[in-house]
């Protein structure tokens, strides 16, 4: 007989954890919720302390590797249970002539996994101290005090890190220290020839599993830069990765605390230090997740008990704006808008009904159409890729390109139809680019303006209106985008105007783009569309058009909700009246709880 009420079927597996996140920045215990039976954790080491460098002869030290950092996911715990988490203090940086030193090893310390990451590898410095890198979750940087070619970089640990860049000697000033490792990449090597010390290996991003943590938005393990006697410092990896000699002291830059980055390195003249490694970090999100088989007897106690999952909840009725990416300006046509699409805050006749169902308890990809260049159509915008189009999904077209010029090759005609379409080019005319393509309801964007005899040229269409036609030697204006004050009081975007088409131009003057991020048309060259309005880039006689502008997707919801976002270039804020805003410049993730 099964055990789980008489119900015969897979082993049954619950956890109730509803994706709390701990994030642990000095050592001590981490104590699961009653329902969790599942964890992710992201463990990263101190990071690695620049190498020092001596006040003669005139060497240059290698930057700090970067600790190293993974992450493990779906670790099998109990509720209510204290594990121990270890984080790493960062290496100090090396006075005159020494070696950086390696930062410490982080732990998690749960007794069914446990996961040690090691310290990052202080960087070369002396003489009279050690020259090479040293090993580590990242290797340290080479300082320039190595015959070349000898290698001198320290190694990184299979999935934690990577190699430090070798340092190089030269003549001065062209001694030059290598960058430490860093979690997804490794340190670059000096470049004697172009006077520039190693930037420090790049850090990894680990948002996708933890949400933006800290000043670097959950990107760690950033090796340090390695020196350079006379140029171009080293700059640190991203992800608290310390930046070579700073000005001033001459010392090199501390990795940012609780990222695990690397020190930076420094030179002479003067008896300088290294930077210190960054202190790591262990984060822990509480993981909700079910399957198996089960009774209403085992759901019903679960239930009472607090320790079933949620899980995730269709929420319709959200409110959005998606705007998509404007079309490039032609030699001549101006951009087309990129499509309009919102549910409310704007002009009635162009509000979806009903708006969006988004999922409570689940993230929702989220798509910025780029606005394009020259002559070349917009990208798509879209809210939840995959999902069902008008339902749990919203798709904004790009904008069609603007028509080209006698100077120019002829324009693929498919390419001026898009959200709103491209203005018609007086060499290539009776091709005017349609709005609303593919066709929505309500319409997306309109057509593009007709040329004009003998040199004008159309401008792109708008949200809510068509592009003009170009008279005689001159542009027609960009059709007008629409207002939509769904952000207002809310994140610090402040565009209230959106998807304005491109203004043409002629022989003699360009016209004016579209309110809501329209670029104007000109001689010789148009002008681009403003970023995140979808606005169509100018046309350019005898020159290149202007670039399209990026598109942006806006949500809003109830009080009831929470929103997340990621990478944190992306905002949230809450409205006075209550509701919840997220705000999305670049594509990103949207966790809707």
């Amino acid at each position: 007989m099964a055990g789980n009420g008489g119900i015969i079927g897979p082993t049954n597996v619950t956890s109730f954890g509803k994706n709390k996140v701990t994030s642990k920045t000095s050592s001590g215990n981490i104590t699961t919720q009653p329902g969790t039976r599942f964890v992710t954790t992201v463990v990263v080491a101190g990071g690695g302390g620049g190498g020092g460098a001596p006040s003669s002869p005139d060497h240059v030290s290698g930057g700090g590797g970067a600790g190293g950092a993974k992450v493990i996911t779906c670790i099998s715990v109990c509720g209510n249970t204290a594990y121990p988490m270890t984080v790493g203090g960062g290496g100090p940086g090396a006075s005159a002539g020494g070696q950086g030193t390696a930062g410490s090893n982080s732990v998690a310390g749960f007794s069914s996994n446990p996961t040690t990451v090691c310290g990052g590898g202080g960087g070369g410095g002396g003489p009279p101290g050690t020259t090479t890198g040293a090993n580590g979750g990242s290797g340290g940087g080479g300082s320039s005090a190595t015959p070349n070619p000898t290698p001198n970089f320290g190694t990184g640990i299979c999935g934690q890190g990577n190699p430090g860049g070798r340092g190089n000697d030269a003549a001065p000033p062209a001694l030059t220290g290598g960058g430490g490792g860093g979690a997804s990449g490794a340190g670059t090597a000096g470049n004697p020839p172009t006077n520039t010390g190693g930037p420090g290996g790049a850090g990894t991003d680990f948002s996708p599993y933890i949400g933006n943590i800290g000043p670097t938005c959950s990107v760690f393990a950033g090796g340090g830069g390695g020196a350079v006697r006379c140029g171009t410092q080293g700059t640190g990896g991203a992800g608290g990765g310390g930046q070579a000699r700073l000005s001033g002291p001459g010392n090199g830059e501390a990795g940012t605390e609780n990222t695990g980055g690397g020190g930076g390195g420094t030179g002479a003249p003067g008896a300088n230090a290294g930077g210190s490694g960054g202190k790591g970090i262990v984060v822990v999100k509480e993981l909700n997740k079910a399957s198996g088989v089960w009774s209403m007897q085992s759901q019903f106690q679960a239930q009472s008990q607090g320790t079933w999952p949620d899980g995730s909840v269709a929420f319709p009725g959200i409110n959005f704006l998606v705007v998509g990416g404007g079309g490039g300006g032609g030699g001549g046509g101006g951009g087309g808008a990129g499509g309009y699409r919102a549910s409310g805050y704007g002009p009635s006749p162009l509000q979806f009904p009903g708006g969006i169902t988004l999922f409570k308890g689940s993230s929702h990809d989220i798509t910025i159409g780029a606005g394009s260049p020259t002559n070349v159509k917009g990208n798509d915008s879209i809210l939840n890729p995959g999902g069902t189009e008008g339902i749990t999904m919203i798709t904004a077209t790009g904008g069609g390109a603007g028509g080209a010029s006698s100077n120019k090759s002829a324009c693929t005609v498919a390419r001026r139809d898009g959200g709103s379409g491209g203005g018609d080019s007086n060499a290539h005319p009776n091709r005017i680019g349609a709005g609303n393509t593919p066709p929505f309801s309500p319409p997306q964007g309109n057509p593009g303006g007709p040329a004009g005899s003998p040199y004008g040229s159309g401008g792109g269409g708008g949200a809510t209106g068509s592009g003009a036609t170009g008279p005689g030697g001159n542009g027609g204006a960009g059709g007008a985008g629409a207002p939509n004050t769904i952000n207002a009081c809310g994140t610090p975007f402040s565009v209230t105007t959106f998807a304005g088409g491109g203004g043409g131009t002629g022989n003699s003057s360009g016209a004016a783009g579209g309110s809501g991020g329209g670029g104007a048309g000109g001689v010789p060259g148009g002008t681009n569309g403003t970023d995140n309005t979808g606005g169509g880039g100018g046309g350019g006689w005898n020159a290149s058009g202007g670039t399209g502008g990026p598109g942006v997707v806006i949500v809003r919801g109830p009080s009831a909700l929470t929103f997340a976002v990621t990478p944190c270039t992306n905002a949230t804020a809450a409205h006075p009246g209550g509701d919840k805003i997220a705000t999305f410049t670049v594509s990103g993730t949207l966790t809707v709880s």
